[in-house]
C-alpha cells in the first residue's frame, strides 16, 4: 500500500505499529481507562496536551493532524517518549481499527501500513545499501540515483559506523567522482582583485596540513554528529557549503602535495581518516537523510525542518513591482558585497531547498538563501573587523513556482542554477530577514530593502579600498586566510575556539612566494593535480 500521510515527529523515534483509534471528545478518552492501549495510535484533530493527558504516557503513538514541534503534544509526548506526529496529512481519514505504522525518516514522519512498513530495511541492510551506492560511479558528472531509504535509527547507525581503510577509500574515491566534474563546470578561477590560484592552492594545502589537530579538539568538545544536528535548527548559521569544504578542500590540499611530489597517496592515512570521519558525521547529522551533498540529493539540499521554513514563510509577502524591484536590488547588492568580503569567493552565499509549500495552488517551492558573515564574525578576519553593515548577516525567502522553469540544480556550492536562468523573476513571495550581533533575527520590512542595500552599499565601498590599497601579497594572503579559518565558526559554535592553534603552518609559508607567487605555476599545481589528471576522480586512493 502507499503512504497514508505525512506530519512532524515529536523525536527521532523508532518505528511503532499498532491500531487507529480515534479521539474526538473527552468521553472518548473516560471510556479508554480502563483499556490496555500500548498497541493503540491515537487520531486526534487538535495539538492540546490536556486533552489525551489521562492516557497520554499509556499510549502506542499518536497522530495529530494540527500543531507544529512547539506544540504542548509534541513536548509532552517527546518527554514521555511516545511517537507522535503532530501537523499530520493525510491522504484520506483512517478508520478506527486500522492498522499502521509510525516512523520517521528523513526528519519526516510517515504514516503508511504495516506493509509498506516492512519494506524499509533494517540498520544493516542500510549500511550495505548506503556502502553500495558510495561505490557506484554515476554518469558524467558522477549522479546516480540516491535510491537508499534511511530511517532515524538507521542514520545513527550509520553515523556511529568505524571508518574501516576500505571504506574510508571508497569515501574518497567517490568524493572525487563528484569532485571534478564541478571544477570543470563552474566558473573560471580568475579574478582582477585577488590572484586566485595562489591563493586556492595555499589555502587547501594548509587545511591539510592543519585540520587533522583542529578537528579532533573540536570533536572532543562537541562531537561532530552532535555539532550537526545543532546547526539544523535555523538558516545562518555556517551554511552546508562550509560543512562541504571540511571534507573537499582537505583532500583537495593533499592532492596538491601528491602533484608537488611532498607527500605519497598512503602518507597521513590516520588524519586523513581523521577529517574526512569528522565531516562525514557532520554532514550527515546535518542533512538528516542519508545523503553527502547536494549532488546525492539530486542537487537539492532541506536540511531545515519544516517548522523552520513555515515560520520563515509565514512573514511573506506578495511581491508587487516595486517591492520585485527592490529585492532585486538588495540581492544584486549583498551578493557584491559577500563576494568581495569573502575575497571574491561564493562562500558567503548558501541557497538551501527547494522546499515543497502546502499553501496555494501549483507546483510552489522556497528556496533558503543565507548571505553569511557581513562584518566582524566568528571567522574572525582581520579585514572586518571594525566593518559596521545593518546587519551581520541576511537570510532571503524566495518563494516560486517551480513548473516556471524547465531546469532547477542548486550545486554543491549552495548556488542555484536555472533554466531559464533568473530565478528572482519567477519569485513572487519574499521575506527578508536581518540578524544582530547577539544573533537576534529581525524580519526587515519591504520598505527598508532599499535602505538596507544603501548601507551594505557603504560598507561595500569601505572594505573594497582596504583591500585595494593593499599589495599581491597581502591579499594573497589575506584570501588564504579567507579560506583556511573556515572551521573558526565551528569551533566557536563547539565552545572550542581557544583551544585551537590558529596561526599557519611553517610546510605552508614555505611555498611562498615559490611557487605560489606565481599564477601559471598554481595552476599548473592546481588543475594538475584535481582535473587534469589520469584517475576516474579528483582524489588519489589512500594506499
Amino acid at each position: 500500500m502507499s503512504i497514508l500521510g505525512k506530519g512532524l515527529p515529536s523525536y527521532a523515534f523508532a518505528p511503532v505499529t499498532g491500531t487507529v483509534r480515534h479521539f474526538r471528545s473527552p468521553d472518548d478518552v473516560i471510556d479508554s481507562l480502563d483499556t490496555d492501549l500500548e498497541s493503540t495510535i491515537a487520531l486526534v484533530a487538535s495539538g492540546g496536551t490536556t486533552f489525551l493527558s489521562p492516557i497520554l504516557g499509556r499510549l502506542g503513538g499518536i497522530v495529530c493532524l494540527d500543531g507544529t514541534l512547539r506544540s504542548h503534544l509534541a513536548i509532552v509526548s517527546r518527554e514521555f517518549e511516545v511517537p507522535c506526529l503532530v501537523g499530520t496529512e493525510l491522504a484520506e481519514d483512517i478508520d478506527d481499527g486500522t492498522e499502521i505504522t509510525l516512523r520517521v525518516e528523513a526528519s519526516t514522519g510517515i504514516v503508511s501500513s504495516p506493509e509498506e512498513a516492512a519494506e524499509l530495511p533494517a540498520s544493516a541492510d542500510v549500511s550495505a545499501a548506503w556502502w553500495d551506492y558510495i561505490g557506484r560511479v554515476g554518469d558524467e558528472i558522477a549522479v546516480k540515483d540516491f535510491d537508499v531509504k534511511v530511517s532515524a535509527e538507521a542514520l545513527e547507525a550509520l553515523i556511529a559506523e568505524e571508518l574501516t581503510d576500505d571504506r574510508l577509500d571508497e569515501l574518497v574515491q567517490h568524493m572525487g567522482r563528484a569532485m571534478k566534474p564541478e571544477l570543470t563546470r563552474r566558473s573560471g578561477f580568475t579574478s582582477e582583485l585577488f590572484p586566485m590560484l595562489p591563493y586556492m592552492s595555499l589555502s587547501v594545502i594548509e587545511d591539510f596540513y592543519t585540520y587533522a589537530d583542529r578537528v579532533r579538539a573540536i570533536d572532543a568538545v562537541v562531537p561532530a554528529e552532535a555539532l550537526g544536528r545543532m546547526l539544523r535548527e535555523g538558516p545562518n548559521k555556517i551554511s552546508p557549503l562550509w560543512i562541504w569544504m571540511i571534507g573537499y578542500h582537505y583532500l583537495c590540499g593533499r592532492e596538491c602535495l601528491i602533484n608537488m611530489g611532498e607527500i605519497a597517496p598512503g602518507d597521513h592515512r590516520e588524519d586523513i581518516r581523521t577529517v574526512v570521519d569528522f565531516w562525514r558525521r557532520l554532514t550527515l547529522a546535518h542533512r538528516g537523510d542519508g545523503t553527502l551533498d547536494y549532488k546525492d540529493a539530486g542537487f537539492t539540499n532541506r536540511y531545515l525542518p519544516t517548522e523552520t521554513v513555515d515560520a520563515l514563510s509565514s512573514a511573506s509577502i506578495a511581491l508587487d513591482k516595486d517591492a520585485a524591484k527592490n529585492l532585486k536590488r538588495l540581492n544584486a547588492t549583498v551578493s557584491g558585497y559577500s563576494f568581495l568580503y569573502f575575497c571574491d569567493s561564493r562562500v558567503g552565499i548558501c541557497d538551501s531547498g527547494p522546499y515543497s509549500r502546502q499553501s496555494g495552488t501549483g507546483n510552489r517551492q522556497t528556496i533558503v538563501r543565507d548571505y553569511l558573515s557581513l562584518g566582524p564574525s566568528s571567522w574572525a578576519y582581520p579585514w572586518a573587523a571594525d566593518l559596521e553593515p545593518p546587519f551581520t548577516g541576511l537570510t532571503m525567502v524566495l518563494t516560486f513556482d517551480r513548473s516556471k522553469f524547465t531546469e532547477f540544480e542548486i550545486n554543491d556550492w549552495g548556488t542555484t542554477f536555472t533554466e531559464p536562468d533568473q530565478l528572482l523573476a519567477a519569485v513572487d513571495e519574499a521575506a527578508v530577514y536581518g540578524y544582530l550581533a547577539d544573533g537576534t533575527r529581525k524580519l526587515i520590512a519591504p520598505e527598508q530593502w532599499s535602505a538596507v542595500a544603501a548601507e551594505l552599499s557603504r560598507s561595500h565601498m569601505k572594505l573594497y579600498q582596504r583591500f585595494a590599497a593593499m599589495d599581491r601579497s597581502e591579499r594573497i594572503m589575506a584570501a588564504t586566510t579567507m579560506y583556511t579559518s573556515g572551521l573558526r565558526p565551528f569551533a566557536a559554535y563547539a565552545g572550542a575556539t581557544d583551544r585551537v592553534d590558529w596561526s599557519m603552518s611553517p610546510k605552508t609559508l614555505a611555498l611562498y612566494p615559490d611557487p605560489f607567487n606565481d599564477d601559471d605555476k598554481a595552476a599548473a599545481i592546481f588543475g594538475g593535480a584535481l582535473v587534469a589528471n589520469e584517475l576516474p576522480g579528483s582524489f588519489s586512493p589512500i594506499r
